[in-house]
């Protein structure tokens, strides 16, 4: 990288100039400068840093404690998006850059003395190692973001190159088994092309299943930046480099639970695939309670509700199972004679889910939206006289389906299509909590007010930065190893 002081391109200037002055006061943007004005801008971006530091602490603390856990809130990232008014994407990427810098502790230093800014350290935490950090941040204080995210593509693009080859065939193949507490469990041991596969639908799951609305389907071309118009536009076969870093992120990563992506998957098929009326296997069988039976050589075995050749049910998951979902109803005699052998069924009808699906265009929980792998639910629950009309169903996702049916938190039906969403306590759960700026705010006059400058810079020779890097790296692990065999004791 070629250096160039910024005081030659009207750039930083000494802090002690500015140090005199108060960035802070309430003079009317009207009376200020431009000098001034800038010199406020950069300052404020210098605090604005340090106190997201200061945030992003906090927030790993109260993920691990699971401050946000209760009334239906599925992740932290989940509580900032209804809670702080966060969209859901960078809820989830606060969180990642939060867990990611309690590992760093020079870049968390830095961040936290406004030197670096969010959108440097956001790049930094994806490739990032303690190792890594300090060569990482000495980089970044004399570079733009723009810089930084070029540098950090490399990167990855290297070390995805670094990996051993693999040097025999892998043979897919899995394992299920359910366990003695009604769990299912699923192991899976893929080929490299296999589990590609897997994880790409994977990710297309994931995305699907949290999709909230204004979410687009994403189209052929998304990963090129969009053009004036805010259209996706091809890419330039001259500099197909060109416009890397203004792709549009439309698919997170891979999830780190993906569970819950791997289900929603197993729906779409379930509900996509026909099969025939008896499909032992390949639908949900219910043994249920027994009554109203009056014939005593043909009464029921008074058993549990089960799965077919499954698990014990609770009263919860039967619930779950019955409220808008495809099933049969199985009973049988002490003798293990069919009784009855229900008949599929989906409830409401498919118009009623037309019109609840207009109505509330995704999951009604507060601060959800989601608008993927929906369950339309009975208010007050079919088998107890609630009505199958718009008054009484409302459209839950399956996360808060599940939680609902749990008791973590409740549904009021208020007439006229209108609800309540309620804690256990009874207290009722905002739609859309206010937000207000703390009262008896002041500056840290310990963050420069240049802090946030690059200190040097110029053009980025990517090439020659990204060879410096990995041979400082190579040395630090040439030397580390020296010193581990060095300490290690001499047999006799």
């Amino acid at each position: 990288m070629t250096v160039v002081s910024l005081d030659s391109v009207g750039g930083a200037k000494d802090s002690s100039e500015v140090a005199g002055a108060s960035l802070f006061d309430d003079t009317p943007i009207g009376d200020l400068s431009d000098d001034q004005l800038r010199d406020r801008v950069v300052g404020y971006a210098g605090q604005l840093a340090a106190m997201t530091a200061r945030f992003l602490q906090l927030l790993v603390a109260f993920d691990d404690r699971h401050g946000w856990s209760g009334e239906g809130i599925r992740s932290c990232a989940h509580w900032l998006s209804w809670r702080v008014g966060m969209s859901l994407r960078t809820a989830q990427d606060h969180v990642r850059v939060a867990h990611a810098l309690a590992e760093l502790p020079v870049l968390q230093e830095a961040f936290g003395q406004g030197r670096v800014t969010y959108s440097k350290v956001r790049a930094l935490t994806r490739v990032a190692t303690p190792d890594r950090e300090q060569q990482l941040l000495n980089f970044a204080l004399s570079a733009t973001a723009e810089q930084v995210e070029r540098l950090v593509k490399s990167m990855r693009d290297i070390d995805r190159g670094q990996g051993d080859g693999v040097t025999e065939l892998i043979e897919s193949s899995g394992r299920w088994e359910w366990k003695l507490d009604g769990s299912l469990r699923v192991s899976l041991r893929l080929s490299p092309l296999d589990g590609a596969r897997f994880l790409a639908a994977v990710v297309r799951s994931e995305y699907e299943r949290t999709r909230i609305a204004g979410d687009d389907d994403v189209p052929l071309n998304a990963l090129h930046a969009p053009d004036e118009n805010g259209e996706p536009k091809a890419p330039d076969a001259e500099a197909p480099d060109a416009d890397l870093h203004e792709q549009r992120d439309l698919w997170r990563g891979v999830p780190t639970d993906i569970a819950p992506a791997v289900v929603a998957m197993a729906d779409t098929l379930h509900t996509a695939v026909e099969i025939p009326e008896t499909a032992p296997g390949a639908e949900i069988l219910v043994h249920t309670h027994a009554k109203d039976w009056e014939d005593i050589d043909d009464q029921p075995i008074a058993t549990d509700p089960h799965l077919d050749h499954g698990p014990v049910l609770a009263d919860v998951e039967v619930e779950e199972a019955s409220c808008a979902a495809v099933l049969r109803e199985v009973r049988s005699n002490r003798k293990g004679a069919v009784l009855k052998y229900g008949r599929k069924r989906r409830v409401p009808t498919a118009a009623l889910i037309r019109i609840v699906t207009m109505r509330d265009q995704g999951c009604a929980h507060p601060g959800c939206g989601r608008t993927r792998h929906l369950h339309v639910h009975h208010v007050v629950p079919w088998g107890q006289q609630g009505s199958t009309e718009p008054d009484n169903l409302i459209l839950l996702c399956s996360t808060h389906h599940r939680a609902l049916h749990r008791g973590e938190f409740g549904i009021k039906a208020l007439g006229k299509q209108r609800f309540s969403f309620h804690r256990p306590s009874g207290s009722v759960i905002d739609i859309a909590p206010d937000t207000h700026a703390p009262g008896g705010w002041e500056p840290d006059q310990s963050i420069d007010p240049y802090a946030p400058a690059p200190v040097g810079g110029g053009r980025l020779k990517l090439g020659y930065a990204t060879e410096v890097l990995y041979a400082i790296w190579a040395l630090k692990a040439d030397a580390a190893d020296a010193t581990e065999h060095t300490e290690e004791p001499i047999a006799a």
